[in-house]
């Protein structure tokens, strides 16, 4: 076979899986990003009730992603949960409109239950999937995590310059943005075709089914617990201080209609700044290795959170804030190239499901509270002093304890003849 048919091949690939990067991420972004404007001013609920239901989402999500990971593991390339997914989404307008609305306006409990479940199988833990699939086929054509995932941001750039002028509008068409979102995405699975050799699909996908002694045996490794101490000490503290990042932000602005519009604009450009480093994060931790890929996200995380600390202008809060998009390029990038080095491959979609997503979740549902009253009682200076002090210390333990391993040569997917046709 020809390096033409190949090259051909592995761009035709990175189309379908750039668009359906793309198309998801707008389909989920629709629906999430005026989610709580929705539940307070459309279904009327107040500040407890909307605890609850993010807290029920949580949970819902923790308990699915794990799932969703191991029958990745033991579906191979197979697109059935892809197929399953895709079907959820495609069903947000009429779940929304519906069910979900009256439930939550009549039987509120039995509303949010039915909420967390529906919204966790198809975007909660329908995007850890999805990012599982995109890093799994990418590496079947040689294709770069990275530079699939950015096309997640430059959705994330669209929905927050449009979402909240449809909501104004009306809501519903946000959600039904989603459901047409969601038959583009069943149209790109359909017709992405992954034959490749034989000896590829083995370098990739493990030939047994994984097993249950497969997953026990992940909690007496040395290398687990190292990645989930990283996780513990890093992650959670990115994703627990980026809550409430936005009351910080207020208070270097004069007004809070002031504040929202600029913190708008700035949220749009550190998603260009992710889009940005999607595209330089692979080619870097391919040279230094993903566990440097990883220790450059925890300095940069804690430099955010001192620098933000000591930031006593909204011109240094601006600056400070675009190094998001270091932090998320080098995080998922390094994530997925430490996690293929360091685990069989019968585990590869558990890993990031459960040791990377579910770890993750678990953590910022309990130091969310722990925050928030940090927050209320020292204010919001010391507080991230305390956290970027935290994480400075955990890359500091992960240096010693993550392994140091260089990603192997590339090796071109062998696509037969007739195939992608």
């Amino acid at each position: 076979m020809s390096s033409d048919v190949n090259g051909k091949a592995r761009r035709k690939v990175y189309i379908f899986l750039s668009l359906l990067c793309l198309v998801y991420f707008i389909s989920w972004k629709a629906t999430l990003d005026t989610y709580t404007f929705w539940l307070s001013e459309k279904i009327g609920l107040d500040g407890v009730a909307i605890g609850i239901v993010y807290g029920v989402n949580g949970c819902c999500a923790v308990l699915i992603k794990p799932v969703y990971g191991l029958l990745i593991d033991r579906l191979g390339l197979k697109k059935h949960l892809l197929f399953f997914i895709t079907i959820i989404s495609m069903s947000i307008f009429p779940f929304f409109y519906f069910i979900y609305q009256p439930l939550l306006k009549h039987f509120l409990y039995l509303g949010i239950v039915c909420g967390g479940v529906f919204l966790s199988l198809g975007y909660y833990a329908g995007v850890a999937a999805l990012e599982s699939y995109l890093d799994r086929f990418g590496r079947l054509f040689e294709l770069e995590f990275g530079q699939l995932r950015m096309w997640g941001a430059v959705a994330s750039v669209v929905s927050a310059g449009a979402t909240g002028y449809i909501f104004n509008i009306n809501p519903m068409y946000n959600f039904g943005i989603s459901t047409v979102g969601a038959l583009l995405i069943l149209v790109v699975v359909s017709l992405l075709k992954l034959d490749v050799s034989s000896d590829m699909k083995e370098r990739i996908v493990a030939k047994e089914k994984t097993t249950v002694k497969d997953v026990r045996h992940l909690f007496v490794q040395r290398e687990f617990w190292s990645f989930v101490v990283y996780v513990c000490g890093i992650v959670w503290i990115l994703f627990v201080a980026e809550q409430q990042y936005p009351r910080f932000f207020l208070h270097f602005t004069k007004t809070p209609e002031e504040g929202h519009t600029l913190f708008g604009y700035l949220t749009a450009a550190a998603f260009i700044s992710e889009f940005i480093f999607m595209m330089i994060a692979p080619a870097i931790v391919n040279r230094i290795g993903p566990k440097y890929g990883l220790l450059i996200t925890g300095v940069v995380v804690a430099g955010r959170f001192i620098g933000s600390g000591l930031a006593t202008s909204i011109l240094a809060i601006g600056l400070i804030k675009l190094s998001w998009g270091i932090e998320m390029a080098f995080l998922l990038v390094s994530v997925f190239k430490y996690l293929e080095m360091n685990f069989d491959k019968k585990v590869n979609a558990l890993m990031y499901l459960f040791g990377y997503q579910t770890v993750n979740y678990i953590g910022t549902t309990l130091l969310s509270p722990l925050a928030g009253y940090l927050y209320e009682r020292i204010g919001f200076a010391h507080t991230y002093l305390v956290m970027g002090s935290y994480v400075l210390v955990f890359t500091l333990i992960s240096a010693l304890f993550l392994k140091n391993n260089k990603m192997p040569p590339p090796q071109v997917a062998l696509i037969p003849k007739n195939s992608m046709s």
